[in-house]
């Protein structure tokens, strides 16, 4: 099928179309999968006269979204029984929530994104059992296929800290009898173990490469330094040269993991991954919050990017990530959801927005990050991020037809200056409430805000059918007893000299 994507402005992120990329009346040629033409509209329409007409000069077109961290979760957290925690909270006590079919969950996960505008992400895959690792797996690589996203698929692996960050310290602090009945039920790992783990991997990777998941890039996920031993990692990163996949790691989202390294190490967490050689061009940091100058200096010489997660790092106190050092020193960045948004959604232009002021620090000469480069982190960086650089993030012959459409009336009525520049507009104005069509690798996957694939639209009935709410048992009576030993034993932490970029209203 042979499309003409026309709208009022073309936001192309290429600097070859002017500074900011955008044409006006502009229209890109998409025949197949691929983008064949960009320019006016009534130049390309000329040139191609029978192609199907999909916009007007109601609508603004852009890059397809990139969410570049995303735990995969249909249902948040909050529908299905939980409330905010700390992370190192969350990992411990468990709250009885309902549970969701790992296909039906992920597809409508993905069905959310493709409305919100997100043609792309990367699925942080875990599962809670072991046994149940493998099946996971192919149910939610399935639920993807079906809806249609283009998606990196990581798969998470963890060897170590299944508790809290120093197992055996806190196991050995314990008193007994509680003790040994921790060590038991704690010390043995609930997730896959790696000889499984590389199995799987080989098993995908073989079936990836046969042409026929060419929305889909496998890649390797270890959970966080504070998690995998250096055996494991360097074992990940032999995988990964061998078969040239791309990581993502999670990486100091928390104070106490910058206080883990520095107890145990007396260097930095991101210093420690540096002498494995572990930060490479093909290695993407979810978080970053408690990232210093040095770390931030070493990350950018090494090329690895930063995947900013604003709304989540808020929702579970981790902090306020220094986007705009990062930014400065060049480091390669990406925004994502990681299924933990301020509003409970997939809205990504409130992520940018959100992103945008928490930067913009008090005083006259300090200068915000520009609207552009947000916009860069939400398309381009989130693509480059993810290993997609040459399939979409931005608008040029070429690449693939990722594209999305904004139906931009209610971004200008009942009235907007003409001075504004669109992209200040986007930034400001705009939500995924907003988002019209989508279009991914060509095919129309939404339009006039329907669905045009048959499971989706069936994928909400089904899943509202199928949830089994929570059980009516007591809380687990270990994690009660547990619960003021871990506190106690991070509380002792809070007092070591951690000092934030961001002091906020401070006294002195």
């Amino acid at each position: 099928m042979d499309y003409l994507i026309r709208g009022k402005f073309l936001f192309t992120q290429q600097s070859s179309y002017g500074a900011d990329g955008i044409i006006s009346d502009g229209a890109v040629y998409v025949s197949g999968s691929e983008i064949v033409e960009i320019g006016r509209f009534r130049d390309l329409k000329s040139v191609y006269p029978t192609a199907s007409i999909v916009g007007s000069p109601r609508f603004w077109v852009m890059p397809g979204l990139v969410n570049a961290h995303q735990h995969g979760k249909g249902l948040t957290q909050f529908q299905l029984g939980g409330l905010d925690e700390p992370l190192e909270i969350s990992r411990v006590r468990t709250t009885p929530t309902a549970k969701a079919p790992a296909y039906l969950d992920a597809l409508y996960g993905a069905l959310r994104m493709i409305e919100a505008g997100v043609t792309c992400c990367l699925h942080y895959n875990s599962s809670r059992s072991a046994a149940q690792y493998r099946q996971d797996v192919e149910e939610r690589m399935r639920a993807y296929q079906d809806a249609g996203m283009r998606v990196s698929f990581a798969l998470d692996i963890r060897n170590r800290n299944h508790f809290v960050y120093g197992d055996n310290e806190f196991f050995a602090s314990l008193p007994s009898p509680l003790k040994e009945q921790t060590r038991e039920r704690y010390s043995i790992a609930r997730t896959v173990g790696p000889e499984e783990y590389f199995a799987i991997v080989q098993q995908l990777d073989g079936t990836m490469r046969d042409g026929s998941h060419d929305r889909l890039k496998l890649f390797l996920a270890p959970a966080g330094p504070q998690w995998c031993s250096e055996d494991l990692l360097r074992a990940l990163h032999r995988e990964a040269d061998t078969r040239n996949l791309g990581m993502q790691i999670h990486l100091l989202e928390t104070k106490y993991q910058r206080a883990y390294f520095q107890r145990t190490c007396g260097k930095s967490a991101v210093q420690w991954l540096d002498d494995l050689e572990f930060l490479t061009p093909q290695l993407s940091l979810a978080h970053g919050v408690w990232v210093s100058r040095d770390d931030i200096g070493l990350i950018a010489r090494r090329g690895s990017a930063v995947v900013h997660n604003p709304s989540s790092n808020l929702r579970l106190k981790s902090g306020i990530a220094p986007v705009t050092l990062l930014h400065e020193a060049k480091v390669p960045l990406a925004l994502g959801l990681d299924s933990s948004t301020i509003n409970d959604d997939s809205d990504m232009f409130q992520e940018m927005r959100l992103c945008a002021n928490l930067q913009r620090m008090p005083g006259i000469g300090k200068q915000p990050i520009a609207a552009k480069a947000i916009f860069d982190m939400a398309t381009r960086g989130g693509a480059h991020a993810l290993g997609w650089d040459n399939s979409c993030g931005t608008l040029e012959p070429g690449k693939r037809a990722d594209l999305i459409l904004l139906d931009a009336r209610r971004l200008m009525q009942p009235y907007l200056s003409s001075n504004h520049h669109p992209i200040d507009t986007l930034l400001y104005r705009a939500k995924a409430s907003d988002v019209d069509t989508v279009m991914i690798d060509g095919e129309i996957l939404y339009r006039g805000k329907k669905h045009q694939r048959p499971a989706a639209r069936r994928a909400a009935r089904e899943l509202a059918g199928l949830v089994q709410p929570p059980g009516t048992t007591a809380a687990d009576p270990l994690e009660a007893a547990l619960f003021p030993h871990v506190l106690s034993y991070y509380q002792e932490w809070d007092d070591e000299d951690l000092t934030p970029y961001h002091q906020i209203n401070a006294a002195e």
